[in-house]
């Protein structure tokens, strides 16, 4: 039902524009048009799909690592490069301070793909103006990150319910969200013999704190 539901959106926006298109074929402006929103709509279903796989694999017990030793510093500055475009057009900020070379074992594209919804989420539940904070250590044994907004906040009795599939914050604002972002992100943290946290005040913004050993093994 969750599923049938995240679909049945973008390709109402496909079939919609598709009929608008042909209406005014003769129009350039107006087909381009269309086909941009098509070309959106059509990545969202892609990501959700992929996301879908990945997870089915993981409920079967299918997912595996490909685990090798990663530069995650790097690795994160190349998410948050990727990210400022996003974060631009809502004249967000993104601060960091990453140390350099910190090293750990790890799926380079699961981490990735970690990353990458904690940063797009932080942008996207964020307000105009705002900004993310991202922070980046070692202690000891143990890499320790932070990823914090001044965004919409999540109430005390959603806080536990954000890991859930599907779950989303606030379901009338227009984001690129499935509500399966974090419920990933979770998974990979805890494959990585990683912890994620979070605290955060509605209104006000959100914190989330991650640890992964510095040396990881299966």
């Amino acid at each position: 039902s969750d599923v049938s539901h995240e679909l049945r959106t973008p390709i109402s926006v496909i079939i919609s524009q598709s009929e608008h298109g042909l209406e005014h074929i003769n129009s350039k402006e107006r087909t381009e048009k269309s086909f941009k929103v098509i070309l959106e709509e059509s990545k969202k279903m892609s990501r959700l799909i992929s996301q879908l796989l990945t997870l089915s694999r993981i409920d079967r017990g299918h997912q595996k690592l490909n685990i090798e030793n990663i530069n995650l510093s790097e690795l994160i500055d190349v998410v948050v490069e990727n990210q400022r475009i996003e974060a631009e057009k809502k004249n967000i900020s993104i601060i960091t301070e990453i140390a350099s070379d910190i090293y750990m074992e790890g799926d380079e594209l699961m981490l990735m793909r970690f990353f990458i919804n904690l940063i797009s989420n932080a942008i996207s539940y964020n307000r105009e103006n705002g900004h993310v904070k991202i922070g980046l250590s070692r202690k000891k044994d143990r890499i320790i990150g932070k990823i914090s907004d001044t965004g919409i906040g999540i109430s005390n009795e959603n806080i536990d319910k954000i890991w859930t599939r599907f779950f989303q914050v606030d379901s009338s604002r227009t984001t690129d969200s499935s509500g399966l972002g974090l419920s990933m992100v979770k998974w990979i943290a805890e494959a990585h013999n990683g912890t994620i946290s979070v605290i955060s005040e509605l209104g006000k913004g959100t914190l989330f704190t991650f640890e992964f050993p510095s040396v990881f093994k299966l």
